[in-house]
């Protein structure tokens, strides 16, 4: 099997990385605009099957060519970028799972199926895998109308002001914030404010208590899980992170209307992400994801519970694992011909089955353990 893999960031390199690592992968090709990084990820790589190559995504020509020599590819692009990729891969016909959901790529369906092309998009931890376990619970339960995404990744050792630290990018971090959130009470989609709605969860030690609050992560389940009466995706951080974060929303900081500072136009909110994104990039790397998943159906509850830390050994971020290793588990899954289709197919209609159960032990491979409760 041949893999390209678009982006060599904080996602791409781990899933070049993973697929460098996995039995099944004879070739994986990693391209990115920043030689840098790219050069770095090359020595970091395990055997002789990684490459790496200069690739600009705005170059469309060059981007269809490179996709459409592989079995199978990954794109892990920022966004702003994102849907070039996607146009990228109908245009060549290619099949790609993205770790990135616009709403924009559910509209390349016909072109998509027209080409012959292969679309899975947000399929990363959340949006993705978060989904993926939600839609196979409730299948287990034989249907229901209630599902819960928690999901979040925290510093293990979180630090004032924000106790946070970037595991993505800042401008992904600050859209969570300032997008309103598409959520469901009582049958109905409805949009709510991120901070307006924060609330305490717990969870077992060493976690213990987090925060949470809704966020514009349900993704492709807004089109896959129509009819459900409750569904949400809550964001979990430290205690404390949602109210100062809604300090500097409330005072203008994330605002994008320029304003004028001496001789420059400049929006706060391009102040706030350099700003942030350095601050938020600094202190200890070691991170947790915390995840549960909660369906509710006509058979009683599953809860499905990941808590992940960071890769000492290999000093990969457990945002990157939990990330990373999901799309790198599922083009594999594509490239074998477990997972098929055509046109976009969101990751909860493509891994389906025993499809969820083989994910979800490579995962566990990998180090990665997903608890299954359920009950009544």
């Amino acid at each position: 099997m041949k893999v390209g893999v678009l982006g060599s960031g904080l996602m791409g390199s781990v899933i070049g990385w993973d697929l460098a690592k996995s039995d099944g992968v004879d070739e994986v090709v990693v391209a990115d605009i920043d030689e840098d990084r790219l050069r770095a990820l090359k020595r970091r790589s395990p055997g002789k099957k990684l490459a790496v190559e200069a690739l600009d995504i705005k170059e469309r020509k060059k981007v269809v060519d490179f996709l459409r020599r592989f079995d199978v590819s990954a794109s892990a692009l920022p966004h702003g970028v994102v849907h070039l990729s996607d146009l990228a891969a109908v245009a060549a016909g290619a099949k790609m799972v993205n770790i990135a959901f616009e709403d924009e790529q559910m509209a390349l369906d016909a072109d998509a199926r027209k080409s012959g092309a292969l679309l899975i998009p947000g399929c990363g931890v959340a949006p993705g895998l978060g989904g993926i376990l939600l839609t196979h619970a409730l299948e287990e339960l034989g249907g229901g109308d209630e599902g819960h995404i928690l999901v979040g990744g925290i510093p293990e050792h979180p630090e004032p002001p924000f106790n946070y630290r970037l595991v993505f990018s800042v401008v992904g971090l600050l859209r969570e914030y300032i997008d309103e959130a598409r959520i469901v009470r009582n049958g109905k989609m409805i949009k709510v404010k991120p901070f307006s709605m924060v609330e305490s969860y717990e969870f077992p030690e060493p976690v213990g208590r987090l925060e949470g609050f809704p966020t514009d992560g349900l993704a492709s389940l807004v089109y896959t899980m129509k009819g459900m009466k409750t569904l949400d995706e809550i964001t979990l951080r430290w205690p404390g992170h949602a109210e100062k974060m809604n300090v500097l929303m409330e005072s203008g900081f994330f605002s994008r209307e320029k304003v004028r500072v001496g001789d420059a136009d400049i929006s706060p909110l391009e102040l706030s992400w350099a700003v942030l994104g350095r601050l938020l990039s600094e202190g200890d790397r070691h991170d947790i994801t915390v995840m549960r998943v909660t369906a509710t159906g006509k058979r009683g509850r599953i809860d499905y519970d990941l808590v992940d830390r960071y890769d000492e050994a290999d000093s990969v971020t457990s945002m990157g694992k939990t990330t990373g290793y999901t799309a790198s588990i599922v083009a594999q899954m594509v490239g074998e011909g477990t997972v098929g289709g055509r046109g976009v197919v969101p990751p909860e209609t493509a891994v389906t089955g025993r499809a969820v159960e083989a994910l979800i032990s490579e995962h566990a491979k990998r180090g990665v353990k997903i608890a299954k409760r359920r009950s009544r």
